[in-house]
């Protein structure tokens, strides 16, 4: 890390003696660290953990900016971890630190003589999100060229051009992703509509069979794009795929401390037909939150509904396509936290929720708990269970029928040791009810996950 540090000081030295007269270059850092000791049991039971009950791992963000002047910045990101003490993965005895990672890589500038700001270069890039559902993609860091302008006060503009796949072996095998959104802001209140289009190469998703590369950045794609099963059939018979969502979010804040905010989307994806299987998927989720903030803690309700599969498994998915989604309404089963094992699902597609929180509990300075309660159930047709094989099949987590529910319990305190350091405790417990006419018997050590964790973050 030492020697990283000295680099990037040195780095940005040379950027400011290349600047010649013309103005220096400002170099300043923040960053997260962050260490943890997790003891977890995941959904599953023994043939599904393949991992340790207890883990103790660190993941180091820092990140630099390279500031010429307001009007233009660079911006790196390194990320050390999540590593497992112990591991192979540049923790263990007599290794070497040799899983430093760009996270972020982007310069920020704005067009001379304009209120035109433009992002190019390896940034975080979220589809317009007022609840807590990323249901379509959340903070994915992707290679991207974004433009934002703000006409007036209420009114602005942004588009941009992703890459979030390109192989480079073979012409016509990337994966194009076009974003605009016209954020419109009035007095206590702000909605975004949006609209992106991609376009998928021919030769995009070659080579991708289900289960075999669902662990790349290409099979979380295919998987997240295509009906259950479908990466089994591919090729379609289209030369390209494509693939588009519309959708529409806002807040009402002029009731303040009452606040409540929705969010829709629906999208579409085509990629032709192979061998009797249609590869589309089309469907929507909806999400809504309120919450109201009093002096020692903030009660919320959340609700999202998503359209799920039916019972014909050849005719293409009725769930909503995804790229990286997030859904943000527990620490577990949908965040997954230290372990970064998403006990029920990283997004929101084929299922409904219902959640009740206490959050920002504060009864003594300095301590705050937040308290939630989680309800789910699937909303994918009960036939559908023999196509997808096993609940665990979907890449994202559990792929739930009507007939299967879960529901899960947090309590996370956290307590402010400085300014800049906090202690966190995490306890989660789920409980997992699988319909067994569907699935067929079901391992009784399956259905039910806890996760007991403490954290230090060092925030600077």
């Amino acid at each position: 890390m030492k020697r990283m540090m000295t680099l990037l000081l040195a780095a940005g030295l040379m950027l400011g003696a290349g600047a010649g007269s013309a103005k220096a270059v400002e170099l300043t850092a923040n960053g997260t660290w962050q260490f943890g000791w997790s003891w977890m049991q995941g959904l599953g039971g023994d043939a599904a953990d393949t991992s340790d009950t207890f883990k103790a791992k660190s993941r180091l963000r820092t990140q630099f900016n390279f500031i010429a002047s307001e009007e233009l910045q660079g911006v790196l990101q390194i990320e050390i971890g999540n590593a497992d003490w112990g591991g192979a993965d540049g923790w263990a005895t007599g290794t070497d630190g040799k899983n430093i990672k760009v996270r972020y890589a982007y310069v920020d500038w704005m067009v001379p003589g304009t209120d035109l700001h433009v992002r190019m270069g390896l940034q975080p890039i979220t589809t317009p999100t007022y609840t807590f559902n990323g249901a379509l993609m959340y903070e994915s860091d992707m290679a991207a060229l974004t433009a934002s302008y703000q006409f007036n006060e209420m009114v602005g503009l942004t588009l941009a051009w992703m890459r979030p796949y390109n192989d480079d072996d073979t012409p016509h095998d990337a994966i194009d992703l076009f974003l605009l959104s016209v954020p419109v802001t009035g007095e206590g209140w702000q909605v975004t509509p949006y609209g992106i289009y991609g376009s998928i190469g021919r030769h995009a998703m070659e080579g991708v069979i289900a289960h075999e590369d669902w662990g790349s950045e290409l099979g979380w794609l295919t998987a997240g794009l295509l009906p259950v099963n479908g990466p089994a059939f591919l090729p379609g018979d289209k030369n390209h795929g494509n693939v588009w969502w519309l959708g529409i979010g806002g807040e009402l804040t002029m009731f303040d401390p009452f606040r409540v905010a929705l969010d829709f989307v629906y999208g579409s994806v085509d990629l032709g037909d192979n061998s009797g299987m249609d590869l589309k998927r089309r469907g929507w989720v909806a999400s809504a939150e309120a919450s109201y903030a009093l002096d020692f803690m903030t009660p919320k309700v959340g609700f999202w509904y998503a359209s799920g599969d039916d019972g014909n498994a050849m005719d293409g998915s009725e769930r909503m396509p995804v790229i990286y989604p997030s859904n943000g309404i527990n620490n577990f089963g949908f965040d997954g936290g230290w372990y970064d094992a998403d006990q029920i699902s990283v997004g929101s597609a084929g299922m409904w929720g219902a959640s009740l929180q206490f959050n920002d509990i504060q009864i003594i300075d300095n301590l705050y708990h937040d308290l939630r309660g989680t309800y789910v159930q699937g909303t994918n047709n009960r036939a559908m269970a023999a196509m997808a094989g096993a609940p665990m099949h979907n890449y994202d987590g559990l792929y739930l029928t009507t007939g299967d529910s879960a529901w899960e319990v947090d309590f996370d305190t956290k307590y402010q040791i400085y300014k800049n350091l906090a202690l966190h405790v995490e306890l989660s417990y789920i409980k997992l009810d699988l319909d067994e006419a569907a699935w067929g018997p079901v391992d009784n050590d399956a259905d039910d996950a806890y996760k007991a964790g403490i954290y230090l973050t060092y925030k600077f």
